[in-house]
C-alpha cells in the first residue's frame, strides 16, 4: 500500500526537489504551500491542513527567522502540528545548531548550545519533535537548481564567465554542501524507515568556500582567474558532519559530490 506524505512547505527549495524524488507508485503525496502554485494546496496557515492519523507529515515550512515573535510563531506551529496524530514526523533541522568552532565532522549525539536565534528555533522544535518519535534531519549547506541568489554558490556562478578575480566576502569558511536532489532522496529514505531521533543529511566532507569557487573556475574553464576574499576572517569556521548514523539507519548515501554538482549547474547556466 502507498505511503501517504503530507509536505509543509511544498514550494520552497526542498519541497520542490522532494515532489520529484518521491515515486509515485510508491507515495501518496499532498504538498501545502501558502502561495497559489499548480499542483500544490493553498492553505493560509498550515494549522489549517486537513487531520491525516495514516499519514507521514514531512515538515520544511520553516525559514530564517529575523525576530522574536517570528520565531515564538514557528515554535508554536510545530508544536500544534506535533500535536495531531501522524504516522511519523520528519522535520527538516539544520547543521547551524552545532555552530561552527570545531573543526572535525560533527556526530548527532554531541552535546550542542543555540549560538543564535536561528539555531535555538531549531533546537527547541527538535526537541518537540523527538519527544513525539520524529525523526529530525539536520541539514548540511544545501545548493542545487532553484536555490535562492544570497549563497556563496550562487555568488560564485554569478561571476561565471568572467574576467580577472573572482571576489568573494570571505574564502576562508569550510561548508558541507549537499545537491538538493541528495537531500530530498534522505528526506524519502527517512519516510520509508521512520526511524526516529536526530540524523545528519550531509556528504561527510567540508571544502574552504574559496576551494569551491577555484574548482568551479577549473570547471568552467577559467582556472587561471584567481580566487579573491575581500576581508580577513578573525577566526576559523567549519561545519562539517558525520553521516555514519545516517548511513546506517536510513540506508541512504550522497550521489553528488560537489565536483559533478557544480558542472551541473555550470552546464545549467550555459543553456540558458
Amino acid at each position: 500500500m502507498p505511503i501517504k506524505i503530507v509536505i509543509t512547505g511544498a514550494s520552497g527549495f526542498i519541497g520542490r526537489a522532494l515532489l520529484r524524488q518521491l515515486p509515485q507508485d510508491e507515495f501518496v503525496v499532498t504538498g501545502f504551500t501558502r502561495r497559489q502554485l499548480p499542483g500544490l494546496v493553498t492553505v493560509a496557515h498550515y494549522t489549517n491542513i486537513p487531520i491525516q492519523n495514516d499519514a507521514i507529515l514531512v515538515h520544511l515550512a520553516q525559514g530564517c527567522v529575523a525576530s522574536a515573535s517570528l520565531e515564538y510563531e514557528e515554535i508554536e506551529l510545530c508544536r500544534a502540528l506535533l500535536s495531531r496524530p501522524w504516522k511519523h514526523v520528519i522535520y527538516a533541522s539544520s547543521a547551524v545548531v552545532y555552530g561552527d568552532t570545531k573543526d572535525y565532522p560533527r556526530w548527532p549525539e554531541e552535546p550542542v548550545s543555540a549560538m543564535n536565534d536561528y539555531a535555538r528555533l531549531k533546537l527547541t522544535c527538535e526537541d518537540i519533535v523527538t519527544k513525539g518519535g520524529g525523526t529530525c534531519l539536520r541539514f548540511a549547506n544545501l545548493y542545487g537548481p532553484g536555490k535562492g541568489a544570497e549563497t556563496v554558490i550562487s555568488d560564485i556562478l554569478r561571476q561565471i564567465p568572467g574576467d580577472g578575480p573572482l571576489k568573494l566576502r570571505d574564502v576562508s569558511p569550510v561548508r558541507d554542501f549537499l545537491w538538493v536532489d541528495d537531500a530530498a532522496r534522505c528526506i524519502a529514505a527517512a519516510c520509508r524507515k521512520m526511524p526516529g531521533g536526530i540524523l545528519n543529511a550531509g556528504t561527510g566532507n567540508g571544502i574552504a568556500v574559496g576551494d569551491v569557487a577555484r574548482l568551479a573556475l577549473r570547471l568552467a574553464g577559467e582556472g587561471s582567474r584567481p580566487v579573491i576574499g575581500m576581508i580577513d576572517q578573525y577566526r576559523a569556521s567549519h561545519i562539517a558532519l558525520d553521516i555514519t548514523k545516517t548511513l546506517s539507519a536510513l540506508n541512504w548515501s550522497p550521489e553528488v559530490d560537489i565536483s559533478s554538482g557544480l558542472s551541473s549547474l555550470l552546464r545549467m547556466k550555459k543553456e540558458q
